[in-house]
């Protein structure tokens, strides 16, 4: 009974990328690319110390496959779903690994947001 009321609370549950992030897609791995142009950054680039214009992190191939489904339509049970497809060694606590990753996703590195509640 619990399985299925959660179910449905994930088939409520969807995010999409923040227009905003840049990322390049290449054989399946997605690297994050984030622009480093605070002013102490840009401070310091005038000082001639080798700051990069911008930062770079690449996804594993779990994160890479869930956010690359992750576009404002799919839910996060159908995440999970594709997930299972994908990969065989899935387990019981598939959503809730899920949805600690995509809150992390959401709330710590502002690469989605949530389209419903």
């Amino acid at each position: 009974m619990r399985k299925q009321k959660a179910e449905v609370d994930l088939n409520q549950l969807i995010f999409a990328k923040v227009p905003e992030v840049k990322f390049q897609l290449k054989a399946g791995q997605v690297t994050i690319i984030r622009p480093q142009d605070h002013w102490i950054q840009r401070f310091f680039r005038r000082l001639h110390i080798r700051i990069p214009a911008e930062s770079k992190l690449t996804l594993d191939d779990y994160g890479s496959f869930v956010f690359r489904h992750v576009n404002g339509q799919r839910s996060v049970y159908q995440i999970g779903q594709a997930l299972t497809a994908e990969y065989d060694e899935t387990n019981d606590y598939l959503y809730e690994r899920l949805l600690v990753y995509l809150n992390h996703l959401e709330q710590t590195e502002h690469l989605i947001k949530r389209v419903t509640d």
